[in-house]
């Protein structure tokens, strides 16, 4: 399968860098992406918010937490985060600051989506 995910500027950068290896989703009211279904060897098709430049990542692997904190803590904080510090403390803050996210990590938990860039 293939999906098409948006990413902000900073985290697109950092996956095409090879320096963000795994990226957190969780379902939102805006993003209904089933990430309980993705697969190993499935497609993402990153769009950057900002510039529209467009990239592909072959999926490694889809793990699900219930907690951001147990996210970073099992991932590795500098797999995950694009944004400096790359500590626990920072992820949860950054996590929960996106719209809706908080309350949708609570109810659904949050993927660890392993990716590599093709």
């Amino acid at each position: 399968m293939k999906y098409v995910l948006y990413l902000n500027d900073r985290p697109f950068k950092a996956i095409k860098a090879g320096t963000k290896k795994i990226e957190g989703r969780t379902p939102t009211s805006w993003d209904k992406t089933p990430y309980d279904e993705l697969q190993k060897f499935d497609i993402i098709h990153f769009i950057n918010n900002v510039t529209k430049e467009e990239m592909d990542v072959e999926i490694l692997f889809v793990h699900h937490y219930l907690s951001v904190k147990k996210m970073l803590k099992t991932e590795g904080a500098e797999n995950v985060l694009s944004s400096e510090p790359k500590t626990i403390k920072h992820g949860v803050e950054s996590y929960n600051s996106h719209t809706e996210y908080e309350e949708s990590i609570k109810k659904n938990g949050i993927y660890a989506i392993g990716i590599q860039l093709i």
